[in-house]
C-alpha cells in the first residue's frame, strides 16, 4: 500500500523524510542503499514525485532512528523556527 496518494501528501511526506535525513546527518546516498533502492527512487520519493510503500516507510523510520508514524506527523517548520529563537 503506497502512503499518500494526493500529491500534496507525497509532497509534505517527502518534506518530512527530508528534513529528518538531514537532521540526522544521514546522505542520500546511504539511506538509499540501506533502503535497497537507486538514489533517484529515494530522491523522487523526497520531492514528493512517488510515493513510498508502507513497508518501505517503516524500514526507513528504523534507518532514521525514529518511529515511522513521527515521520508522517513530523513538522519541519516547526523545527525551523525553534531553531531560530
Amino acid at each position: 500500500m503506497l502512503y499518500h496518494q494526493r500529491k500534496s501528501e507525497r509532497m509534505q511526506l517527502g518534506k518530512n523524510i527530508k528534513s529528518i535525513r538531514g537532521l540526522k546527518g544521514f546522505p542520500l546516498k546511504y539511506v538509499a542503499t540501506e533502503l535497497g533502492m537507486s538514489i533517484s527512487n529515494l530522491s523522487n520519493i523526497e520531492n514528493g514525485i512517488t510515493g513510498i510503500e508502507s513497508t518501505t516507510l517503516q524500514k526507513l523510520g528504523n534507518i532514521l532512528g525514529i518511529d515511522y508514524q513521527h515521520i508522517i506527523v513530523f513538522n519541519p517548520d516547526k523545527v525551523i523556527e525553534r531553531a531560530l529563537h
